[in-house]
């Protein structure tokens, strides 16, 4: 009796154990937290900075480093210097900036301010998706291209600013921009903090958003999407209600799949396989989904979806946050998407290893569309 009551306890301490892990790695699916500051320790007279090493700072692109409580933007340089400490940096500042050693700021792929896009500021507008509004900047484009509208939406852990890079390389083609936030990514002033639902409810602010390029005057839509933000993308072209609207889609490096993405996430972590599937589950079933906070299960498959517009993917084998073997296999199942794959980088750091490629890419595809017509 005693080992069977012992086999017993053993059994129910392993399953809440296993209990307690599922609950923790599904919070960080949907309530993931942002990475550590980035230390700047010292800034010389030659432009040069000492930053903490970490995978971006590492990144020998170009790169933006946040400051000042990351109300300010610095850009560095491309190019990095390692010193005989490997826990330290070396990047070059692009422009002067104040900085101050002995702080923190935040390494950023982004490298520009609202103001920066076209030469003068956005229009700041609001966009009601059903939710609650949600801020938008508004880039106004000039002569025949204008009447293309290419929406520009935002990955996970990110704001506006982070798609500013795809708005930027557009400008020079003319067309309008429209640089989206959607309900659960902290830009609306009135929002409460809330779990992510992995694009499936925040994708009907895309929608709306295309809705509100038709009202003003747009005849074809192009949606740009990083990384979760593709999630996007793709379920407002495949369902929503103006999709007919939308004429193409690009991607950068999209999370198409988020049952293949968490598995990739936890082999990156070396955790069992089982373990990524008992998480998916977790995040699927309407139990434990309403214990983790979230209004609704999230439907995850491992099948990927389908795409009815063309579609251009920007994306690296060097990213360990939404797997590229994905973007390869989607392409390879549809004829209307076409793959671009850039050199290794991190995670929507494709702009960062090469601008000018980025920015050429984007508009030889947007051209093909046809958006002149």
């Amino acid at each position: 009796m005693t080992w069977t009551v012992a086999v017993g306890a053993t059994a129910v301490i392993g399953g809440l154990a296993v209990a307690a892990s599922t609950t923790l790695l599904a919070r960080a699916v949907i309530y993931p937290k942002r990475s550590r500051p980035t230390r700047i320790d010292e800034v010389r007279a030659s432009g040069d900075v000492v930053l903490s090493s970490t995978a971006l700072t590492r990144f020998p692109g170009t790169l933006g480093l946040l400051y000042d409580g990351e109300s300010k933007l610095a850009v560095l340089k491309a190019g990095t210097r390692v010193l005989e400490n490997p826990e330290r940096v070396v990047r070059t500042l692009a422009a002067p900036a104040p900085l101050l050693g002995g702080t923190e700021g935040r390494a950023s792929g982004n490298v520009f301010g609202p103001e920066d896009i076209t030469g003068i500021p956005p229009e700041s507008v609001a966009i009601d998706g059903g939710h609650q509004l949600q801020p938008a900047w508004l880039y106004r484009g000039v002569g025949a291209a204008a009447s293309t509208w290419v929406i520009h939406v935002h990955g996970m852990l990110a704001g506006r600013d982070s798609a500013l890079r795809s708005a930027h390389a557009v400008a020079s083609a003319g067309v309008t921009s429209l640089v989206v936030s959607y309900r659960g990514d902290g830009e609306a002033p009135t929002e409460t903090a809330g779990p992510s639902h992995l694009g499936q409810t925040e994708w009907n602010d895309v929608d709306a958003a295309v809705a509100f390029a038709q009202v003003n005057g747009a005849t074809n839509v192009i949606l740009v999407g990083w990384s979760l933000g593709a999630t996007l993308a793709l379920n407002a072209a495949e369902h929503g209600p103006s999709r007919a609207l939308v004429s193409g889609l690009v991607l950068v490096s999209p999370v198409i799949s988020w049952a293949r993405s968490i598995r990739f996430g936890m082999q990156q972590n070396r955790l069992p396989a089982w373990l990524a599937s008992l998480t998916i589950a977790a995040l699927s079933l309407p139990g434990t989904s309403t214990l983790l906070g979230l209004t609704q299960p999230l439907e995850l498959s491992d099948a990927l979806p389908t795409v009815s517009v063309p579609t251009l993917i920007i994306h690296s084998e060097g990213d360990r946050t939404a797997p590229f073997q994905t973007s390869r296999d989607f392409a390879a199942a549809n004829e209307a998407v076409e793959l671009d794959e850039f050199p290794a980088c991190p995670h929507a750091m494709e702009w960062n290893t090469d601008p000018a490629r980025f920015s050429a890419a984007v508009q030889r595809w947007i051209a093909k569309r046809g958006v002149h017509d």
